[in-house]
């Protein structure tokens, strides 16, 4: 398990703790204050991936992500797909594709088909298309 992950479920159960405590009337602001550090926290450890992200991005063209959504896989980021030097094993998402799949809000379930569809077929993500 990631420090990213466990935080993140310490967060997801920390809500769920507050809201069962409201319903029974507990006083409840230590909790709130703790999970807003743990929220700003996780801000923080997303700030710093995407920072050195770009960083990679812009000196090598490539890097690597592990991936809590897809099961722990670890991917290729790449700048685009004239990219070289990007090592061998990782399913590959350019740039764009990461932009599309995030403006296009897909679910967790379809992130996950999309990703199965890369796998096995080398299937790219492709922009304009509608919902």
């Amino acid at each position: 398990m990631t420090l990213t992950n466990s935080l993140e479920s310490r967060i997801s159960r920390g809500k769920e703790a507050i809201r069962l405590a409201k319903e029974r009337g507990m006083d409840i602001s230590l909790w709130e204050d703790k999970l807003a550090k743990m929220e700003a926290t996780a801000l923080a450890q997303a700030q710093e991936v995407a920072r050195r992200t770009r960083e990679l991005l812009a000196t090598r063209g490539w890097c690597l992500w592990q991936c809590s959504m897809l099961g722990g896989d670890i991917i290729a980021v790449v700048q685009d797909e004239l990219v070289e030097g990007i090592p061998e094993g990782y399913q590959v998402y350019t740039e764009a594709e990461l932009e599309e799949l995030f403006w296009a809000d897909v679910s967790e379930a379809t992130l996950c088909l999309v990703h199965e569809a890369k796998k096995l077929a080398g299937a790219k993500v492709i922009t304009g298309v509608t919902k």
